[in-house]
């Protein structure tokens, strides 16, 4: 599979082969990636690393009034690459991510700029510094370019701060780029960046990736250190990579996470799927789904129909047998508690939260989001009594678990599964004000603690546009790095959709026509 490599403000000049990217169909590898594209270039002395996030800056300057992906651009990234250009030749090939243009999502520390989560209450909270995964980054040779947008505090998938506004699809102004770490998505498609860096408490990463048409892993949790990153409910949340191209993801994983595993040279062949196929709705997404797993299926992978015991209850449909609440995610009990401990710890903040909600109710914050922490506090001073705390503790996990983990058994009547097949949202777009449908499948890996990754499969044209098609994979524990080289595999084999410049001033990037 070829890259097709498109600058979006139309430059043609040698930065230009390291621009905006989406892949197209063919027989060659779709992993093909910007970082080791940049590192060969800065490396060969074909471009300087001040050149290449300049460009990348230069683009958030002329794209990002559209998009309201960025909260704000770090003012050291020039100095940043030009200490990397000072570096002697035989330190920069030991760099994996060498000059990498990195996106980093505004609930994570950058040391000297504020971590806001999206909030104008917390807008005097400047890091000290560097958050464990950014640093870990940032010496492997990754340059922060930019903080991104968010949902405030990651509450919700509609994509929305007090800070930045709405941010919206790439494709469509109309549409919302998901969330919480909308900004990352809506950021990597437009190329202001090549990396990104964001948090997953239910679905953060995966849910604005699939609407943008991106790479988003939620590795294994605890895998990623989360040291330095704005807590929402410390038994769910994770950190993780987003990108457009499997090499980039790869590369970042192996960095935060210092695995070396190589993948198997076939990694598709006898590979055991359990398709969800019942929670893919009908329609226009079905089509793609259907003809992507096909190919899966052709180059020798098993796809056979699952089901997960209890599914209902397990994506918050219904309540578990005899309770009377469902599972949701435990930031509506842990919020308040984990802003008590983390705000004292920061200057230039509310003094905790409950002086936080003083803060939010101050007219400058949607009353949605100072109503959550409201309910929020009121959830965790009546935690002892109230049903759902008890069951959204070790019983839903617990409960949770035996379920994934039997659907995946080798014993005797187990189905032998290595991963499950299923959609991270049930629509190829969402209104920018309600925001995506997840059906709760995000749910499956923020309570199993297994790794998730959601990826793009195809396109298809809609009334608005043509939109990218993406699904999820969740493996077993430990199996990130896996789940990366059997996309990589499969999506050599897919067409995938090709970007170009818009003409109608509604939109960042428009996709081909899938046909």
């Amino acid at each position: 599979m070829e890259m097709i490599l498109r600058i979006i403000s139309g430059g043609t000049g040698p930065l230009a082969m390291i621009g905006l990217a989406f892949l197209v169909g063919g027989a060659a590898s779709a992993s093909a990636g910007e970082v080791a594209a940049i590192k060969a270039r800065v490396e060969a002395g074909q471009a300087s690393c001040a050149a290449v996030i300049a460009d990348r800056l230069d683009r958030i300057g002329a794209r990002d009034q559209l998009l309201h992906s960025v909260i704000a651009t770090d003012p050291t990234a020039i100095a940043q690459a030009r200490r990397i250009d000072r570096l002697p030749a035989a330190r920069k090939r030991r760099l994996p991510l060498l000059c990498a243009p990195l996106l980093v999502k505004d609930n994570i520390d950058v040391a000297g700029l504020p971590t806001t989560a999206g909030s104008v209450a917390l807008a005097g909270n400047v890091a000290r510094r560097d958050a464990a995964a950014v640093a870990a980054l940032r010496r492997a040779g990754a340059v922060v370019v930019a903080k991104t947008n968010m949902s405030e505090f990651a509450f919700n998938y509609r994509g929305r701060s007090s800070i930045r506004g709405q941010t919206t699809s790439p494709f469509s102004v109309r549409e919302s780029a998901g969330g919480s770490s909308s900004g990352n998505g809506a950021a990597l498609v437009a190329g202001l960046g090549v990396l990104a860096l964001g948090t997953d408490t239910s679905g953060s990463l995966r849910v604005p990736a699939a609407l943008a048409g991106v790479v988003g892993l939620r590795p294994t949790f605890g895998t990623v250190p989360r040291d330095g990153v704005l807590p929402l409910s410390p038994s769910q949340d994770a950190v993780g990579p987003m990108c457009r191209a499997i090499d980039d993801c790869l590369a970042a994983l192996r960095v935060l996470t210092r695995h070396r595993d190589g993948p198997p040279a076939e990694p598709l062949k006898g590979l055991r799927v359990g398709l969800l196929d019942h929670l893919f709705p009908a329609g226009r997404m079905r089509v793609a789904v259907d003809r992507a797993v096909a190919r899966l299926s052709a180059a020798g992978a098993i796809v056979s129909p699952a089901a997960l015991a209890d599914e209902q209850v397990l994506t918050g449909a219904v309540p578990p047998p005899g309770h009377k609440a469902s599972f949701a995610s435990r930031s509506a009990f842990d919020f308040p508690d984990v802003m008590d401990r983390y705000l004292p710890s920061r200057t230039g903040v509310p003094a905790d939260a409950r002086a936080l909600l003083a803060a939010l109710r101050d007219g400058r914050t949607d009353p949605k989001v100072a109503a959550d922490v409201a309910r929020f506090i009121a959830n965790r001073d009546g935690a002892a009594g109230d049903e759902r705390h008890a069951v959204n503790g070790a019983f839903r996990d617990a409960f949770v678990e035996e379920r994934i983990a039997r659907a995946f058994s080798c014993a005797p009547g187990g189905d032998c599964l290595d991963l499950l097949l299923y959609p991270s949202v049930r629509d190829v777009a969402a209104d920018a004000e309600r925001g995506p449908d997840t059906g709760g499948t995000h749910r499956l890996a923020a309570y199993s603690g297994r790794p998730a990754i959601a990826f793009p499969i195809g396109a298809v044209r809609t009334a608005d546009g043509v939109r990218p098609v993406s699904v999820e994979l969740m493996g077993r524990p430990g199996s990130d790095a896996m789940l990366l080289a059997i996309v990589e595999a499969w999506q050599a084999r897919l067409d995938l959709p090709r970007a170009h410049d818009c003409a109608d001033g509604e939109a960042a990037v428009c996709l081909a026509d899938p046909d």
